[in-house]
């Protein structure tokens, strides 16, 4: 499904609902594809839900964070309910004081913009009504991945007050329109289409941004550095040890470091994290400037005892933390953050050539380690082997 969908969907996905435009949602059920035609509540008009219901032929739904919804006083449709559906399905509503005869597109799109106004009481709607809201995980497609999270997303990735109109989309049959009928309806209407796993995606990526958070200079037995700390959406800090003006070099030497709390602290002979880092630092300072960059680890280093205490309590466990994808991504946004444009990268012969897409690798220079005096005793085969890999996990 990639290859149809267009290189960057969740920024023309945002472009349109600023412009008040509808786009295309796709999602996999699981037995196949649903799609919804997804609008920014607060950008709702009386032809935005006339053309939703005629290209869509679904109910008209605003998906809303559940907690916005309980200050509206707007119940579970089923009280009785126990499962995920409470939250999610609510007693359908209309706006007060604009009843009148009929299904009117001009009445639903009131109502919508209503419930995406944040001065809205709860005696403002009627109940029952002709909308339905449906309420959604406050983390958004990082905690539930379905189409009323992607529509309250997307509305708050546009800039615009998180909730979204949706309509599902039936084909011509009135079952649920086929994966190329609903990309050719977006052809045709000059929809972006994109799936929630694109928004998913896009959200995690978000979460490996780093953001500068102070400096400090720190005197290191190879040379003085200067610790400068990021912190990342997940709340994470990251320290780079700069030496020198790397970015006054053309391809300064960067090393990217991973936490491992039983070799970097306490010199586990079962690693060869330390003299890793030992050996990196020492070439920096020999070169005359370059980066290490120090990424944390996700978990603590007593976790990853757990899985091997039962076994007698001999456990190999002591070795890096394990390395997943959005990791290098923060750690690559620190380099850039520092200036840095092409770099040449210190790395172990047994790490995955990972490629970052925000600075250019001109060189890999290998790390030997077992040069580095005292802190590079020989490493055990099974240390070797359990060590961890560069982007080996997601």
């Amino acid at each position: 499904m990639r290859g149809a969908l267009p290189s960057n969907p969740v920024a023309a996905a945002s472009a349109a609902l600023r412009d008040g435009g509808i786009v295309l949602v796709v999602a996999d059920s699981g037995a196949g594809y649903r799609g919804d035609l997804m609008a920014a509540a607060e950008c709702a008009t009386a032809d935005t839900i006339n053309a939703m219901a005629t290209l869509g032929c679904g109910p008209i739904r605003v998906a809303m964070r559940s907690a916005s919804l309980d200050r509206l006083e707007i119940p579970p449709a089923d009280p009785t309910a126990t499962g995920p559906g409470r939250e999610l399905f609510r007693v359908s509503v209309g706006l007060a004081g604009d009843e009148g005869p009929g299904v009117r597109a001009s009445h639903r799109a009131k109502t919508v913009r209503a419930l995406a106004d944040p001065g809205s009481q709860p005696h403002d709607f009627t109940r029952p009504g002709q909308i339905f809201p449906l309420g959604c995980a406050a983390g958004g497609v990082l905690s539930v991945p379905a189409t009323p999270e992607a529509a309250v997303d997307l509305a708050e990735q546009a800039g615009l007050w998180p909730a979204g109109v949706l309509c599902e989309v039936c084909g011509a049959d009135g079952e649920l329109a086929r994966l190329p009928e609903l990309f050719e309806l977006g052809r045709r209407h000059g929809m972006p289409v994109l799936s929630v796993d694109d928004l998913v995606a896009h959200r995690r990526r978000d979460l490996c941004r780093v953001r500068q958070c102070g400096s400090a200079r720190i005197p290191l037995p190879m040379g003085e550095f200067r610790a400068v700390g990021f912190t990342d959406g997940l709340g994470r800090d990251h320290i780079a040890l700069v030496h020198g003006d790397p970015a006054a070099s053309a391809a300064p030497l960067v090393r990217v470091q991973t936490e491992c709390l039983f070799g970097d602290a306490l010199g586990s002979a079962r690693c060869a994290c330390r003299s890793q880092l030992r050996c990196a630092l020492n070439r920096i300072v020999q070169a005359g400037s370059g980066v290490l960059v120090y990424i944390r680890s996700r978990d603590s280093g007593v976790r990853m005892l757990t899985p091997a205490l039962p076994v007698g309590w001999q456990t190999t466990a002591a070795t890096r933390h394990p390395v997943q994808h959005g990791d290098l991504l923060s750690a690559y946004d620190i380099v850039q953050q520092l200036g840095l444009r092409e770099i040449r990268l210190l790395s172990d012969g047994g790490e995955e050539q990972f490629v970052p897409e925000q600075v250019r690798i001109v060189e890999r220079v290998s790390l030997s380690p077992g040069r580095e005096g005292a802190g590079a005793a020989e490493v055990s085969a099974a240390g070797r082997g359990s060590a961890a890999r560069l982007g080996s996990a997601s």
